[in-house]
């Protein structure tokens, strides 16, 4: 009785902690290191252990898909698409008296050197001549830009900071046309501590695609890489999977490889490309901040590849991914 209470509690707190997990939209990375670039697939004689059925419910079928799949390379599927896509910023909006409400909506919350801070400003009820912005720190109120808007033959006043590597890291942006009538957004601004330099020929190497990644990084420590690997095509590019790890770097110029299973790959040859690459450096201490890459600004080409040089074996969890999806189902009954 005290063992199933025991198991019960136990499952109770990992279906807390997928559904946070799947709330936030982020994978857990692999431990992939640099100085083990390979991530282990079973020899093709290896005995198979036969899969659990997934889940029945969503949360927990996307969670045993994850389980099932190589942690390096997840698919792209409805739960997970919005990592694909660039985030979205909500607008600061401020209704104020007689229908008058100002809308500020950002470019993006976080920004990289030598990205420009920018943002557009809709104003309905009222037509200013022109509107005023400010830049400042938050920690320490520098005004570090000012300046006035007109507006577009649109109606909407549009700004453009050009970047400076003195940046703070806490921004906040003001606009307004008298007193009382503005908008606030708090912004981020980040020197970054690593960014592509370029990205070197695709290979095979077993069942995987390998990316090689050619690193300039500022700082050294443990980097986790996410990026979408996506198929090119005549309208508009069609994600295949999300590649992750995690990796050592030494300040300097340094080659990571990303890795894309089989199984998320088209059954015939494809044009490949690169996008939403994201480079976090892990704080060195505990509380001390994140650092971050610059952010691709455009989609990079990678090249044709034929999925068929790659070995089909399909891929096989260890022996603990399949105890938690074991686990999940008897949740999900």
């Amino acid at each position: 009785m005290k063992l199933k209470i025991f198991m019960l509690l136990a499952g109770v707190g990992l279906l807390w902690a997928l559904l946070n997990s799947l709330k936030s939209g982020v994978s857990q990375p692999a431990s992939v290191r640099a100085d083990s670039p390979s991530v282990p697939v079973p020899a093709a004689s290896a005995p198979q252990t036969p899969l659990p059925p997934p889940a029945t419910s969503a949360p927990l079928q996307q969670f045993s898909e994850q389980l099932l799949s190589p942690p390096y390379s997840q698919p792209v599927t409805a739960m997970n698409l919005a990592q694909t896509e660039a985030p979205s910023v909500a607008a600061v909006t401020v209704p104020l008296d007689d229908g008058i409400v100002w809308s500020l909506q950002p470019g993006q919350f976080r920004f990289s050197y030598p990205e420009p801070v920018t943002a557009t400003v809709q104003i309905k009820g009222e037509q200013p001549a022109f509107v005023r912005y400010r830049l400042r720190s938050v920690t320490t109120a520098e005004l570090l830009s000012s300046g006035e808007l007109t507006a577009d033959a649109d109606g909407l006043f549009r700004l453009s900071i050009p970047g400076h590597t003195d940046f703070p890291a806490e921004l906040e942006l003001i606009v307004d046309s008298e007193p009382g009538h503005g908008a606030l957004a708090l912004l981020q601004y980040h020197q970054p501590v690593a960014w592509l330099a370029q990205t070197l020929a695709l290979h095979a190497d077993d069942s995987d695609l390998v990316l090689p990644l050619q690193l300039e990084v500022q700082q050294r420590g443990l980097y986790r890489v996410q990026a979408v690997l996506g198929q090119n095509q005549q309208s508009a590019a069609k994600p295949l999977a999300i590649l992750q790890g995690e990796f050592m770097l030494e300040a300097g110029t340094a080659t990571i490889e990303l890795r894309a299973h089989h199984s998320v790959l088209p059954a015939e040859p494809f044009d490949a490309e690169l996008s939403r690459l994201q480079l976090e450096l892990a704080p060195p201490v505990p509380g001390a901040a994140t650092g971050y890459g610059r952010p691709l600004q455009a989609p990079v080409a990678l090249g044709d590849f034929d999925p068929r040089a790659l070995n089909r074996t399909p891929y096989q969890p260890d022996a603990q991914a399949l105890k938690r999806v074991e686990l999940l189902q008897q949740l999900g009954r």
